[in-house]
C-alpha cells in the first residue's frame, strides 16, 4: 500500500472559518506577597483540511478551541517552537502560517505566488534554538529546495538546493538537517551552519517518516514497505531494520526509549489502523496499539488510516491523526495513554486530520 498524501488531498480547497481560540493558562498558589507564578500546561495542536488549527486539553482530551482564522483551507503540517509560544503551519496553498498561540494571532509567509509555478510544501522543522524554521518545498518550474525561515522576521532567509524534498528532521543540537526525496533512496545531511549539502545517505527506499533519538545518535525511518530503517548517524548508515512495524509517522519518546510508528495491519483478514511500539535498545516491536474500528479485508466498512503521531513532552501520552477515506472525511484524533494504552477517540471538525504536534504554553 502506498500511504503518502496524495496530489488531490494537497490541493483540497476549503474555505478560512472566523473562529477565535481562547487557552487560559491557570496560575499556582504562591506564598504571601509574592506573585503567581504561571503553570504551563501540555497541549496537543492538530491540522485539519477544513482549515482549522485544534487545541487539544492533553489532561482531558478535551477540543478548547480553533487557534486562528488565517489558517485557512489545506493547512497540512504543524510544529511547535522550542519555547511553545507559537506553531508554523504549512498550507497547500503556497504559504507557511505563524500563529501566536497567546495572542489568536497570525502571520502568512508566502511562498511562490505564481499561479503557473506553484510551490508545492511538504515536511517542516524547527531548529532547537527557534531561530530557523526549514520547510522542504517541491516546485516543478523554478526548482525543488528547502527554505529557511528567519522566525525573527518570519522571512525566507536563504534556500537549499535538494532533489524532491519530502521529509524533514533536524539534530538534536542543531547542526544537522536531514533531507528526504520523494523518489529514490537518498537522504540529504545539510550542514545548517553554511546550509550546504555535505553527505548522502543511502535508503532502501524513499521515507514517509523520521525522528532522531534525543541523543542525535540514530534517525528512523519509514517507508512503503512497512520497514523501519534505524540509521547511525555517526556512520552515515543503515544499521538495524524492523521489518512490519509500520509505513506512516514516526516519533520517540522524550527519554529516547520508544519509538511509535503508525501503520495499518490486517489480521484475521481484517483491516485495522495501529501504532508499534518499539524498543530503541533492542529495535523490537514490543507493542502493537490498534487504533480505530476494524474492518473486513476488501471490505464495504472503513478503517482509520493514520498519518502521523506525536507524543506529549512528559511521554505519557500520543496523539494520531489520519483519515477514513473514500471520500469521507471525517475529523478524528486517537488520544493513547502510553501506560495503559488506553486509546480515546476525539472528535475535531468536519476535515482530515493531517498534523500533530505538542508543546507546553
Amino acid at each position: 500500500m502506498h500511504f503518502q498524501r496524495s496530489a488531490v488531498r494537497r490541493t483540497v480547497a476549503a474555505l478560512a472559518v472566523v473562529s477565535g481560540l481562547a487557552l487560559l493558562t491557570p496560575t499556582t498558589a504562591t506564598a504571601a506577597g509574592q506573585p503567581p507564578k504561571p503553570r504551563r500546561l501540555t497541549y496537543a495542536y492538530v491540522t485539519s483540511l477544513d482549515g482549522h488549527v485544534y487545541v487539544i486539553d492533553t489532561r482531558t482530551n478535551s477540543v478548547l478551541g480553533i487557534a486562528t482564522t488565517t489558517v485557512g483551507g489545506g493547512a497540512d503540517q504543524v510544529a511547535v517552537t522550542p519555547d511553545g509560544a507559537s506553531l508554523y503551519v504549512t498550507n497547500a496553498f503556497k504559504y507557511v502560517s505563524v500563529v501566536n498561540i497567546a495572542k489568536t494571532s497570525a502571520t502568512n509567509i508566502p511562498f511562490d505566488n505564481s499561479e503557473l509555478s506553484p510551490d508545492i510544501l511538504y515536511g517542516e522543522a524547527i531548529a532547537p534554538d527557534g531561530k530557523h524554521a526549514y520547510v522542504a518545498v517541491q516546485n516543478p518550474f523554478h526548482g525543488d529546495k528547502v527554505s529557511v525561515i528567519d522566525t525573527a522576521t518570519k522571512q525566507v532567509s536563504a534556500t537549499i538546493q535538494v532533489s524532491k524534498p519530502h521529509q524533514v528532521v533536524i539534530s538534536p543540537n542543531g547542526k544537522r538537517l536531514y533531507v528526504s526525496g520523494d523518489k529514490g533512496g537518498s537522504l540529504s545531511v545539510i550542514n545548517t551552519t553554511n546550509d550546504q549539502v555535505i553527505a548522502t545517505i543511502h535508503l532502501d527506499e524513499p521515507a514517509n517518516g523520521m525522528a532522531i533519538t534525543p541523543d542525535g545518535k540514530h534517525l528512523y525511518v519509514t517507508g512503503n514497505s512497512g520497514t523501519v530503517s534505524v540509521i547511525s548517524l555517526a556512520k552515515r548508515k543503515i544499521v538495524h531494520t524492523i521489518p512490519g512495524a509500520g509505513t506512516g509517522g514516526v516519533t520517540i519518546s522524550p527519554n529516547g526509549s520508544r519509538a511509535y510508528v503508525v501503520g495499518v495491519r490486517v489480521k484475521n483478514k481484517s483491516t485495522q489502523g495501529k501504532v508499534s511500539v518499539i524498543n530503541t535498545t533492542t529495535d523490537a516491536v514490543t507493542k502493537t496499539i490498534p487504533i480505530g474500528d476494524s474492518t473486513p479485508a476488501n471490505g464495504p466498512g472503513r478503517y482509520f488510516l493514520p498519518s502521523e503521531v506525536a507524543v506529549t513532552p512528559d511521554g505519557k501520552s500520543a496523539y494520531v491523526v489520519g483519515s477514513y477515506g473514500h471520500g469521507t472525511p471525517q475529523g478524528t484524533v486517537f488520544a493513547i495513554n502510553t501506560a495503559t494504552e488506553a486509546v480515546t477517540p476525539i472528535t475535531v471538525g468536519a476535515g482530515d486530520t493531517m498534523g500533530a504536534a505538542t508543546g507546553r504554553l
